[in-house]
C-alpha cells in the first residue's frame, strides 16, 4: 500500500515541499479551535465563541477563492510571504482585542481580516503536486498522501492546542500557530523550482473562456454537499468541546477531536491506496450517508471515554468523503481552472464549518451538547441529499479519468483533497 506513496516521493523537490506544507498547515487545525477556547474562556459564551470563529471561517472561505485567482496569475513566491505575514500580524491583533475587552464587532472585524489573509497551504502543495506528477497514477497517490497529512495535521492540531490554551494560557495557540504559518509560508514560497506556472506562462490550449469555475455544470452541487460536510465538522468541534466542559474535562476535547482525524486518516490511507469499481457521481451519495451514520452514536454518548471511541470510529468515514468530493471537482472542471474549482469545493467546506460551528454554539448555549451533535447529522443528511440530487448531472459531466490534465489544481484547508489513489470506474 505504501509503494505508491513512496513512488510519488520520489518526484525532485516532493518530499520538501511536501513537508514544508504539513508543517505550514499545522494553523490551520489550531486557530478554529484556538478561537473557540479563548472566546469561551474570557467571556464564558458558547455563542461568542462560535460566532468569532465562524467570523473567522467564513472570510477565510471567500477569500481563498480571490486569493486563487490572484496566485494564478502572479505565482506563489511572489503572495504567499504577504498572505503568511499577515495573517500572522492580523491573529495576534485578535488576541489583544480579546484579552483587552474590546467590544465584539471590533473582534469580528479583526478575525474576520486574519482569515480572509489566511494562506491557502493545502492548495498550493497541491498546485505542485499536478504541475511536478507527468503521470496520473502518481499524481492520484499525491493527493492521496495530501489528504493523509491533513488529517495528521487535524491529528496533532486540536490535542495541541487544548495542551497549550489549558496548561499554559489561551492566547498561546493562536500566537503559536501564527508563527508556524509565518515560517512555513515563507519557506514554502523560497521553493521557487516546483511552483506551478503563472496564468501568462501557460500554454494557449489551456486558457479559459473567462466563465468562473463554479458555472461549470455540477461544480455548484459539489459546492453545496461540501457546506453539508463542513457544517458537520464545524458542529462535532463545538459539540465535543462543550461535552468535555460538562464534565470538568475541557482538555480532554483536544484530545477526542485527535482521534476523530486519526480514524479519518486512516480511512483515507486505506481508501486511497486502492481502486474502486463504484462510479465517482455515485460515492457523492454512498459516502456522506455513511458520515451520517457514523454521527448516529454520539448522539447518545453517555461519557467522555465512550465519545472517544465512537468518534475515532467514525472519524474513518470522513477522508474518504472529501477524497471523493475534491476528486470529482477535479474532474468537472477545465485544466486551467484547476486552482479555482477545488477553491471552490473547500470554501464550500469552511462555509459549512463556519455554519456548523455558529450554529452549534447557539443551539449548544440553549438545549445541551445532544442538540449539537443533531445539527451536525443534519450537515451529513443535506450533503447526501443533495449527493442523491446531482446523480443525473454528475453521470454527463464527470470526465474521464485518463483525460489529459495540462493545468496545476490546488485545494485548500482545513481539509482533505483529491483523488483516490486508484483507478475510478466511472461507468454509470
Amino acid at each position: 500500500m505504501m509503494g505508491a506513496y513512496r513512488r510519488a516521493l520520489e518526484i525532485p523537490g516532493a518530499w520538501q515541499f511536501s513537508s514544508t506544507g504539513l508543517v505550514a498547515r499545522l494553523p490551520i487545525a489550531m486557530v478554529g479551535l484556538g478561537i473557540l477556547l479563548l472566546v469561551k474562556g474570557e467571556t464564558g459564551s458558547f455563542a461568542f465563541a462560535g460566532l468569532l470563529s465562524a467570523s473567522f471561517q467564513l472570510p477565510a472561505a471567500f477569500g481563498a477563492i480571490l486569493t486563487s485567482r490572484w496566485i494564478d496569475r502572479v505565482g506563489q513566491a511572489r503572495l504567499l510571504p504577504w498572505l503568511a505575514g499577515g495573517n500572522a500580524l492580523l491573529l495576534i491583533a485578535f488576541v489583544v482585542t480579546v484579552q483587552a475587552g474590546l467590544p465584539l464587532p471590533v473582534q469580528a472585524l479583526v478575525v474576520a481580516a486574519a482569515g480572509a489573509c489566511q494562506p491557502a497551504i493545502g492548495s498550493m502543495v497541491r498546485a505542485r503536486w499536478a504541475h511536478a506528477a507527468s503521470d496520473g497514477s502518481r499524481r492520484q497517490s499525491a493527493f492521496a498522501l495530501e489528504s493523509v497529512i491533513d488529517e495528521l495535521v487535524f491529528t496533532v492540531g486540536p490535542a495541541l492546542t487544548t495542551f497549550l490554551a489549558v496548561k499554559w494560557a489561551l492566547p498561546a495557540p493562536i500566537i503559536l500557530g501564527a508563527a508556524i504559518g509565518l515560517i512555513g509560508g515563507v519557506t514554502l514560497a523560497a521553493q521557487r523550482s516546483t511552483q506551478p506556472p503563472r496564468a501568462a506562462q501557460r500554454p494557449p490550449e489551456v486558457q479559459t473562456s473567462g466563465r468562473g469555475a463554479l458555472f461549470q455544470p455540477g461544480v455548484a452541487l459539489v459546492v453545496v454537499v461540501a457546506i453539508g460536510i463542513g457544517a458537520v465538522f464545524g458542529a462535532y468541534e463545538v459539540s465535543v468541546v462543550a461535552f468535555s466542559d460538562q464534565r470538568d474535562a475541557p482538555g480532554v476535547s483536544g484530545l477526542i477531536l485527535s482521534l476523530w482525524a486519526l480514524g479519518s486518516m486512516v480511512g483515507g490511507l486505506w481508501f486511497g491506496a486502492r481502486s474502486w469499481s463504484i462510479p465517482l457521481g455515485r460515492q457523492m451519495v454512498v459516502l456522506p450517508a455513511i458520515v451520517v451514520v457514523a454521527l448516529i452514536p454520539p448522539l447518545i454518548a453517555p461519557s467522555l471515554p465512550f465519545l472517544a471511541v465512537v468518534t475515532a470510529i467514525g472519524g474513518a468515514s470522513v477522508a474518504p468523503m472529501l477524497i471523493a468530493a475534491f476528486s470529482i471537482t477535479e474532474r468537472l472542471v477545465p485544466s486551467a481552472q484547476l486552482t479555482e474549482g477545488l477553491t471552490w469545493t473547500n470554501s464550500g467546506l469552511a462555509t459549512g464549518f463556519a455554519l456548523g460551528t455558529a450554529t452549534a454554539g447557539i443551539v449548544v448555549q440553549s438545549y445541551g451538547t445532544t442538540a449539537g451533535f443533531a445539527v451536525a447529522t443534519c450537515g451529513g443528511l443535506l450533503a447526501t441529499l443533495i449527493g442523491a440530487v446531482a446523480q443525473p448531472t454528475f453521470a454527463r459531466h464527470v470526465r474521464p479519468i485518463d483525460v489529459m490534465r495540462l493545468a496545476a489544481p490546488w485545494n485548500d484547508d482545513p481539509l482533505p483533497g483529491p483523488h483516490p489513489g486508484g483507478v475510478i470506474d466511472d461507468a454509470p
